[in-house]
């Protein structure tokens, strides 16, 4: 039996072997031709890419031109500048999936590519697309006000007691928030038992199910429709305050401004029957690339601690690499996973229609 277990180990170990040689020789050849190429050009919905770019441009000796794009923004212009025949740019790091899969991956026109450095050290369930990073978004509140969490229930946010007081992005400027709205309908029965918990009654519904029925109690509620999450976060940590506001489903990472801009500010970790939810930024690959070899360095590159380190200072986001260790002041990835929602792709891009329709509606009452 021992000899039986020794030899099985000695063929995983040359396999193993064999694979990292292959890698090492891939990437070799890898650099070589994306050095003849001398350029990449990168479109990203996050700023911190130029940090990257600039350490990349630094190790290899290749440049990187990068165009920093809001969501929609990302999504159009690749959409549009495919369907001219306009081979512009090489890779996206980009964000709202059921966008891109509709409008950009299901026409051809960015192809999924899993470089060396995330063949092992990224879980193949993250490899198609492929996830540089899941973000969390999630309700925040004032803790000069508010020493203890002041949420129960999302349900909290429709009474009288929050009324004009809850800021969110605008939906229908917000891909993501189109996206996982559509969560509140495929869940609505969760949505619903929430309500009767909060409340010890049934939930009377106008609209067709208990998510958009929360959608427009949330909008009726005076909400404060905003265009910036950076703006959200300031206006509810701001110190000094007698009656705050309260942040909804803005990113997590904006708590990375609390020491330099002196903001008493923190998350509901009490919120039921979720915290928030979370989204996925994805390295894809542009088909007609011009510097096809580049892209794939610079993907290879991102999917390294080292290429992630732009972003390993800010918590909220959260590396598939198994190799970044989570930031020191949040919680691990699988913390917020049990605790956040996300949202089905394929539910999505059939729903999200409902949701911005019923948002509108509700809006312009």
């Amino acid at each position: 039996m021992k000899k039986k277990f020794f030899v099985f180990a000695m063929v995983a170990v040359m396999v193993l072997s064999t694979a990292v040689l292959a890698s090492a020789d891939e990437l070799e050849e890898l650099i070589a031709a994306a050095k003849k190429e001398g350029k990449v050009v990168v479109y990203s919905v996050t700023s911190r890419i130029h940090l990257a770019a600039e350490a990349f441009q630094e190790k290899y000796g290749i440049e990187v031109e990068e165009h920093r794009l809001s969501e929609v923004e990302l999504v159009e212009r690749v959409y549009q500048e495919a369907r001219a025949g306009v081979n512009a740019v090489d890779l996206v790091l980009i964000e709202d999936y059921p966008s891109i899969k509709e409008l950009l991956i299901q026409p051809g026109y960015l192809t999924n590519y899993v470089p060396p450095a995330a063949r092992d050290a990224v879980d193949e369930q993250y490899h198609d697309p492929l996830v540089f990073a899941y973000i969390s978004r999630i309700t925040g509140y004032n803790t000069e006000v508010y020493p203890e969490d002041p949420f129960d229930s999302i349900w909290d946010l429709t009474t009288p007691e929050f009324r004009g007081r809850v800021m969110i992005r605008d939906v229908a400027i917000t891909g993501e928030h189109q996206n996982a709205l559509t969560e509140l309908i495929r869940r609505s029965d969760e949505i619903e038992a929430e309500y009767e918990r909060r409340f010890g009654e049934k939930l009377v519904l106008r609209e067709e199910n208990a998510g958009l029925e929360f959608l427009r109690r949330l909008v009726e509620n005076d909400l404060i429709l905003m265009t910036s999450d950076t703006r959200i976060s300031e206006a509810v940590g701001k110190k000094g305050q007698e009656d705050p506001p309260f942040g909804f489903y803005y990113v997590y990472s904006k708590h990375r401004d609390i020491p330099n801009k002196d903001l008493a500010l923190d998350v509901s970790t009490n919120i039921k029957p979720f915290l928030g939810y979370y989204y996925g930024m994805y390295v894809q690959l542009a088909t007609k690339a011009n510097n096809p070899n580049a892209a794939k360095l610079f993907a290879n590159y991102l999917m390294t601690p080292e290429g992630y380190e732009p972003w390993s200072s800010e918590v909220g986001f959260y590396s598939m690499n198994k190799n970044v260790e989570p930031h020191p002041d949040d919680m691990p990835w699988e913390w917020w996973k049990e605790r956040l929602w996300t949202y089905d792709p394929d539910f999505a891009i059939a729903n999200r229609g409902k949701v911005l329709d019923t948002w509108i509606r509700s809006v312009v009452q």
